[in-house]
């Protein structure tokens, strides 16, 4: 049983002893600040709830076991078991910290002297160099991969981090080669040139130094006679923009795009102007997100991007990121206080939204928690000043659209931006909430709050924190934990097998709070747009054509074509608080097998619209009926000819599927936007092949985002 879940049912077994149970005055209490001081008074809470560094240390033994499994690895030429082993051995040995901390690339896992308070392992000269020995050995097989750039950074931090003297030839003449590689001509030369000094410092013999210094001469003569082929060495995915500008109010989202409010829709999208297929709506950073447990593996912390070569925190070996720009910003944001706790969060319990919810706050910051708990008092207190006037004032108005100042989550400026104001306001449902639930939050809060404690979030180490910041801090943690289950999601990946689109699926990576994504947008099991994502930076793109004034629509993880109306809507109702009455669920549309399976035998043609108003043609799936009337306009309707265009859009859509699963995105993508755009305007839906369209688009958008190609065996 998990650590948190043992610490609850002690807690509620002591209750139910005492006859206190979960008393009446719990089910009274209104707000979250209420809640947690009553968790508190609680005589078990306080005595149960302790927590204790829980996490993977540095162990040179360790490093130096896996680093020697990864050379046997190598000499077999499984490059791939030997790189997994490096990147095991990385993690885990003893490193300095500090060391050559003002180089230009910044310091490992940010400001040295907090670092120095936090990490009490003592790095011996032994422990530094099993640190550069596995680096160097990473770099060689990284070399052999083709992953130059990669081979370079493990190369120069190795040789910053003591890699021993007379080793050192070996590394700048393989730096050589990677500059070579990489087209950086005149600074692999210098690289052969610095090699050949430090091989006087080895402890080769003079008739194998000989050969050596030849071998690196004969590759000097080949860079000096091959043609300069200087060219950039970044390699970056470019993250796409919004279409047709950003919203001025909102600016993750597009200018297509408008929010609007009102007492039926609550907050909702509009399409501003007529969109079409891959537009794309929304562009987001997170504001917090966490990897879950099982893919820290491969991911980075801080950015959640698959990692090849990963670099390790100077405390840990559970984080890793990709880059130390990544370390830097994750140690300074959170990683310092969660550190020496990730064992206890992983296995505690709490889950990745507990996680998210410890995130949230711990980014944040106790001090900035503290002022924005001040402005917001401030800002309450002069509303319940202008209720009386206000209530009046919309009473008569409940359906009217709401101006953007009415909108929680603004700024002063009238902007909603990417910060813990616009997180603070997110839907948290906690009226809806049965007082079980509400009390197992608020006993998690508590625990969760003892672990920021006991890692230093309030920066005052070894001095008690006052009742009332503990109060502070606990409800914040409380509302996050309600409001995170109605607002976060997945960031995912997309894995892809080349040839074998049965196996391809999307992978769950992490949790993340994407403010704009389910902050303003209404649900629809035939949503509006799909999302994929660039590391954690989340991408929307419309997936069907909509008209100015349509509302625009996202999935809340379910889908009519794969899951009943009954399995989604349960979902929807337990997790969300709402009832769908989406088209899917309101005509109870088939699945996608079904329709699919109707449409091969040929049981039934689909329905037509008029090429006039787009009005759904009476009669039209009757294959016997080749010419009607429009209802609705009172156009005459030949229905072979659109039978006809028809056939040719689905013929040409699974032409291009046939490309799809091969990895060409390229030369797909824009026709099979432009069949569904045509598509649109042809065919009522439900239609299969429609969905088999859309499919495919998203099996585009994600292969440019997250995507990891997996072989089939």
């Amino acid at each position: 049983m998990a650590y948190f879940q043992a610490l609850f049912d002690r807690i509620c077994g002591d209750l139910q002893r005492s006859t206190q149970e979960m008393s009446s005055d719990f089910l009274q209490l209104s707000t979250n600040q209420q809640r947690v001081s009553y968790a508190l008074s609680i005589p078990s809470v306080h005595d149960y709830i302790r927590v204790k560094p829980m996490f993977k240390g540095k162990s040179g033994m360790e490093a130096t076991k896996l680093r020697e499994f990864g050379n046997k690895m190598f000499g077999q030429k499984d490059y791939e078991s030997a790189l997994q082993m490096y990147n095991e051995s990385v993690l885990r040995a003893p490193f300095d910290p500090q060391v050559n901390h003002s180089h230009d690339h910044g310091d490992m896992n940010g400001n040295s002297q907090e670092r120095a308070q936090c990490d009490k392992h003592e790095v011996t000269a032994d422990d530094r160099n099993e640190f550069s020995l596995a680096l160097a050995n990473r770099s060689a097989v990284l070399f052999s991969l083709g992953k130059y750039d990669l081979s370079l950074n493990d190369i120069d931090l190795a040789l910053r981090h003591g890699y021993p003297e007379e080793l050192k030839y070996k590394l700048h003449e393989r730096k050589g080669r990677c500059l070579w590689n990489l087209g950086r001509d005149q600074e692999a030369l210098q690289s052969f040139v610095t090699a050949k000094e430090h091989v006087t410092k080895s402890q080769l013999n003079s008739k194998k130094r000989k050969s050596w210094k030849a071998t690196v001469d004969k590759q000097i003569a080949e860079l000096q006679r091959s043609p300069s082929s200087e060219t950039s060495t970044v390699s970056i995915t470019n993250i796409p923009s919004v279409s047709y500008g950003t919203n001025n109010t909102f600016p993750s989202l597009s200018t297509a795009v408008e929010i609007r409010q009102n007492e039926q829709r609550g907050r909702h999208a509009v399409a501003a102007q007529d969109i079409h297929v891959g537009d794309v709506l929304i562009v987001e950073r997170p504001y917090g997100s966490v990897v879950l447990p099982e893919q820290s593996d491969t991911h980075c912390d801080y950015c959640c991007r698959r990692v090849s070569a990963s670099l390790p925190c100077h405390q840990c070996s559970t984080a890793r990121y990709c880059s130390r720009e990544c370390g830097d910003l994750a140690w300074a944001q959170y990683h310092r206080v969660e550190c020496r706790y990730l064992g206890l969060i992983h296995s505690g319990g709490v889950g990745g939204m507990g996680h998210l919810a410890l995130r949230l706050v711990n980014k944040t910051g106790f001090r900035s928690l503290q002022d924005f708990d001040k402005v917001l008092e401030e800002k309450t207190a002069r509303k319940e000043k202008e209720a009386g006037k206000d209530a009046q004032e919309r009473k008569s108005e409940s359906n009217a659209d709401l101006q953007y100042e009415d909108f929680p989550g603004l700024n002063a400026e009238g902007v909603y931006t990417n910060d813990y104001n616009s997180v603070y306001h997110l839907e948290n449902h906690s009226a809806e909430r049965k007082p079980s639930d509400l009390f197992r939050r608020t006993v998690m809060a508590v625990f969760l709050l003892r672990i920021l404690q006991n890692g230093g979030f309030f920066q005052v180490p070894g001095e008690d924190v006052s009742e009332e910041d503990q109060l502070l801090i606990a409800s914040h943690l409380l509302r996050h934990l309600q409001m995170i289950p109605c607002n976060a999601h997945e960031v995912s990946e997309f894995e892809f097998y080349r040839g074998d689109p049965d196996r391809c699926r999307y992978l769950e990576v992490a949790s993340a709070l994407h403010c704009t994504m389910l902050g303003m947008f209404n649900h629809s099991c035939d949503p509006v747009i799909n999302r994929n994502f660039y590391g954690d930076v989340l991408v929307a793109r419309a997936i069907k054509p909509v008209g100015k004034g349509e509302e625009i629509t996202l999935n809340y993880s379910v889908l009519y074509t794969t899951q009943s109306r009954m399995e989604r809507q349960y979902k929807l109702a337990g997790q969300y608080f709402f009832k769908c009455s989406c088209q899917p669920c309101a005509e109870n549309w088939p699945l996608f097998y079904d329709m699919v399976q109707d449409l091969q035998r040929r049981n039934k043609l689909p329905k037509l619209k008029c090429r006039q108003c787009f009005s759904v043609l009476p009669g039209s799936e009757d294959k016997d009926v080749n010419k009607v009337k429009c209802a609705a306009c009172g156009e005459d309707q030949e229905l072979q000819a659109l039978r006809t265009e028809l056939d040719t859009i689905v013929d040409d859509v699974f032409t291009k599927v046939g490309v799809v699963v091969t990895g060409e995105v390229e030369s797909s993508l824009p026709v099979l936007e432009r069949c569904l755009e045509r598509m649109e305007k042809i065919v009522a839906r439900p239609y299969g092949y429609y969905d088999s369209c859309q499919e495919a688009i998203k099996q585009c958008y994600g292969i440019v985002g997250n995507c990891n190609e997996r072989t089939t065996p």
